[in-house]
């Protein structure tokens, strides 16, 4: 007689408090993409300034890659708890300082930088600590689960944030914008305070040094790649979210709400790529995928460029969130495999950094040249640029015969060759 099914136990089961922290952090996501919706709105409202937006928008990036390579630090000296509620406590009190200078001294692009600054240096270790919260709730046989909801959870975030800013810019005004903000990371400070205590947090034995982590950028063929790849489309292509306030004005749409819908489009996009990565990984070369995908995104930013009907912008910005999201998602991928397990942590630390700070030095490059030619022609140049550096690289890759990126197992180390 065969014995009966055990019931499959869900993740959520499996893993208690998983469910309270992904909806906290929700919140908390969505509210961090409303401040940067509105801030870069408010900036250029001001100013009219696609110069000025870039400043303002960049000092999150900029706050964000520097403390990106601290965070690791600050984290074994003062515990997983103390620093996820000290960077949420940071952040409600910024929200709370910009709600009241905006409702009583104006808005003041100054205050706006100086909040981005702070935001960002905030933002690295709650997301350095959130991740290894995650990772010492859930066991090895949930990890990969636990680890796919939280993206998906923050790529809804993405969306519901630049729309829900939007509307409420619009009907409610900046400074209950900013409240609300400060509200909505109320919750996960309740959900660290309770579940971090159980995750263990012992001293390391030895301690990698990020100068040793760099080495292996040198050293690895595969590693190499991932970084040069990601630095060109970080510099040239993601810019577009951060000066979308300026490109909305040049579709002659400049409200508030049609702000938050274009930027939602970005990552509608974003989430297709859970749908499409692994079978395109699958069946591609690795190089060939990500050259394709950063290409495509080339070619887009020249059709928005070109483009003034507001509908094929937001039809072109769903395709360039997919776009980016695959390439994004494999560059990451292959670090990951890439790394040595013993200086795992270090090698994903500097590619972050890397990753971080381009983006912002990217839209500060799309800002000044705006000022003087225009958001459309910076938008199209940046797209030609970018679909010619990545095909010349294809075309020198096959040359050379070394296209094919090999598939070792996750853990097993760096590639030798790759």
């Amino acid at each position: 007689m065969a014995e009966p099914r055990q019931p499959k136990t869900s993740v959520f089961g499996a893993v208690p408090g998983l469910g309270p922290m992904l909806v906290a952090s929700s919140f908390a996501r969505t509210g961090a993409t409303m401040v940067g919706l509105t801030m870069g709105f408010v900036a250029y409202q001001q100013t009219e300034s696609a110069l000025i937006v870039a400043i303002v928008v960049s000092s999150f990036g900029l706050a964000f890659a520097i403390s990106s390579l601290v965070a690791g630090h600050v984290l074994q000296r003062v515990g997983l708890r103390t620093m996820l509620v000290g960077a949420l406590v940071s952040q409600i009190a910024a929200a709370l300082v910009l709600a009241s200078v905006t409702s009583t001294a104006g808005v003041d692009v100054v205050w706006l930088t100086i909040f981005g600054f702070a935001n960002g240096l905030a933002s690295a270790f709650l997301f350095v600590g959130s991740q290894m919260l995650l990772h010492g709730l859930a066991s090895s046989e949930h990890l990969k689960r636990v680890v796919s909801l939280d993206a998906a959870g923050a790529s809804l975030s993405r969306i519901a944030g630049p729309a829900l800013g939007g509307v409420l810019l619009a009907v409610i005004g900046i400074p209950p914008v900013f409240l609300l903000v400060a509200v909505l990371y109320v919750p996960l400070i309740a959900v660290t305070a309770v579940l971090s205590p159980r995750v263990d947090d012992p001293e390391p034995a030895h301690r990698p040094r990020l100068r040793e982590a760099a080495r292996f950028f040198r050293e690895v063929p595969l590693l190499r790649w991932a970084i040069i790849t990601a630095a060109l489309a970080e510099t040239l292509a993601l810019p577009l979210v951060n000066m979308m306030p300026a490109v909305t004005e040049s579709l002659n749409r400049d409200g508030a709400d049609r702000l938050g819908i274009l930027v939602a489009c970005v990552a509608v996009g974003s989430v297709g790529q859970v749908l499409l990565i692994e079978r395109l990984d699958a069946r591609h070369d690795t190089r060939m995928v990500v050259g394709i995908a950063y290409a495509a995104a080339g070619a887009l930013l020249l059709g928005i460029a070109l483009n003034e009907e507001l509908f094929v912008a937001g039809f072109l910005l769903v395709v360039f969130g997919l776009t980016v999201s695959i390439g994004r998602t494999l560059l990451l991928t292959s670090v990951h495999v890439a790394s040595p397990d013993s200086h795992r942590a270090h090698v994903l630390s500097l590619y972050i950094f890397v990753t971080a700070a381009a983006t912002p030095i990217g839209a500060l490059m799309w800002g000044a040249t705006a000022n003087v030619t225009g958001i459309d022609p910076v938008v199209g140049g940046a797209g030609v640029i970018l679909l010619l550096a990545i095909v010349a690289g294809l075309v020198a890759a096959f040359r050379k015969g070394d296209a094919a990126v090999p598939r070792p197992e996750p853990g097993a180390g760096p590639v030798a060759g790759a």
